[in-house]
């Protein structure tokens, strides 16, 4: 029988857990007590398949954030389909966690919670996302520190897409920094540093005028990562994924070019800075 290893207690809030995720994900592809892959150490409570490209793996367990989780989110890092992961608990060591330090620290890693109460209902109280597109939102706000206050409110905007959209989220993070170089290029034909046709055309072609006007050559490095970037991540998301794999892929290359939007626009910042430039944006989410 399922779940047999756990006390009565226990065995209920599995039952429920299950029972709840049944509901919320599909019965199609439901094992318990299996592992996912043998490339993963972690053999999961039970999982669900809600698509053939995704699965979410849960953890029945009564001690918040067990060692096997952390375990278990390493190997999945580099686990070529995405997979989300919760553990369930019951309400009581929910709500007993002091100062919510280790819901705080599960919810930090990407780790999603549902809780069963003493009468058998369950609730996902944490969501959780495919680790491998996972962005802190602490890690966000340290990112975006030293950035304007209104690029941190247009990349605030961005993130809180990205959490249903990644794909989205990544786009309206691009055009954060297509802003910023449109902004530079402004400021660059009120200097009389380059003409105004230059300002004006796709973005590559006006970054590269930038690139080419010497008394920005020391501000080359920022301009080539305003370029990589355009390159890399401005279409990421527009490939339909058809597998697994490719689904994983995707998302750490949304996850990484959201990173890289900042890191980009930090770069050009620091050249309205030296410049002497007035940093003004159009941001439209």
């Amino acid at each position: 029988m399922a779940f047999d290893t756990f006390d009565p207690r226990m065995k209920t809030v599995a039952e429920r857990a299950l029972a709840h995720c049944r509901q919320q994900f599909g019965g199609n592809g439901l094992t318990v007590e299996q592992g996912i892959s043998p490339a993963i150490s972690w053999r999961p409570s039970f999982i669900c398949r809600p698509t053939s490209r995704s699965i979410v793996g849960i953890e029945v367990a009564e001690n918040l954030y067990p060692e096997i989780l952390k375990v278990a989110a390493h190997d999945i890092s580099f686990y070529d389909a995405p997979i989300a992961v919760y553990q369930a608990c019951s309400l009581d060591a929910y709500q007993k966690d002091p100062k919510q330090s280790r819901v705080s620290l599960m919810r930090q890693d990407g780790i999603g919670i549902i809780t069963v109460d003493e009468d058998g209902r369950a609730v996902i109280q944490h969501p959780a996302v495919p680790l491998a597109q996972h962005i802190p939102e602490s890690r966000l706000e340290s990112e975006i520190k030293a950035l304007t206050a209104k690029l941190k409110v247009g990349f605030r905007a961005a993130y809180k897409t990205y959490l249903t959209n990644i794909g989205q989220g990544l786009q309206q993070a691009g055009q954060i920094v297509e802003a910023i170089v449109l902004s530079l290029a402004s400021q660059a034909v009120k200097k009389g540093h380059i003409s105004p046709g230059s300002a004006r055309g796709p973005l590559a072609d006006v970054i590269d005028e930038l690139y080419q006007e010497l008394r920005l050559k020391d501000h080359r490095a920022a301009l080539g990562a305003a370029r990589s970037f355009t390159k890399e991540y401005r279409n990421a998301a527009s490939h339909p994924a058809k597998t697994a794999k490719q689904a994983a892929e995707k998302m750490r290359c949304c996850r990484d070019g959201f990173y890289e939007s900042i890191e980009t626009s930090l770069k050009l910042q620091r050249v309205f800075h030296a410049m002497n430039y007035k940093l003004t944006v159009h941001i439209t989410h």
